[in-house]
């Protein structure tokens, strides 16, 4: 094996590794570096089943298991970054609306549920609600934002019926609601999830459980 040919089987894993690392350093918000970084640990464990040395196929397997942490360390670092706050449902819903509702409320927010089932908003911090992850008990998140959506957006339900589409799909999506400058009406519309897109998959209701 010549000299370049060598060179280029270094760098194939070389390549996967450092797209690991920017999962970590982009706290997963990338999808191009989970891809990167499967795809040049796929190439690196084809050539080392087939022709290539043996060596590269344990690269491409170190790379492959370094991918998995990265983004388990990223998911990791979410939570511990979000505190835990233990909420009643329909009160919590009702604090929504009120402060969307009230003088001054802002112009726009986010809102969505993690992977682990709570719920987060952007926001609404002037109002007082921060952006932990708020837990609802055994009710479920997603039926919770879509009353929310529902009671709040002229659109609503043309929305809540978008982002149950997209929850079948395995995409998860998050809620942005603007309020109108002018007609002071709320809009909503779907942003997809950055970094782990999976909805949750223990949702206590049969609508968003799949």
């Amino acid at each position: 094996m010549g000299v370049w040919q060598t060179v280029g089987l270094v760098v194939i894993p070389v390549l996967a590794g450092w797209s690991a690392l920017r999962i970590v350093a982009w706290q997963g918000a990338r999808a191009l570096d989970y891809l990167s970084a499967l795809f040049w640990s796929g190439v690196a464990v084809g050539l080392g089943l087939g022709d290539g040395p043996g060596w590269l196929l344990a690269a491409g397997c170190a790379t492959t298991v370094a991918t998995v942490l990265a983004h388990l360390l990223v998911v990791a670092a979410r939570r511990m970054n979000q505190p835990l706050v233990t909420v009643d449902p329909e009160a919590f819903r009702a604090r929504l609306l009120a402060a969307c509702t009230a003088d001054g409320s802002p112009e726009a927010l986010l809102a969505g549920v993690g992977p682990d089932g709570t719920v987060t908003v952007r926001g609404l911090e002037a109002a007082g609600i921060g952006r932990e992850r708020h837990h609802l008990g055994g009710a479920c998140g997603s039926c919770l934002l879509e009353e929310f959506v529902t009671g709040l957006a002229v659109n609503g339900e043309e929305a809540v019926e978008q982002y149950r589409a997209q929850l079948r799909r395995r995409a998860n999506q998050l809620f942005l609601l603007r309020r109108g400058v002018i007609s002071g009406e709320w809009t909503a519309e779907l942003r997809p999830v950055q970094g782990f897109k999976a909805p949750y998959e223990y949702a206590p209701c049969r609508v968003h459980r799949h």
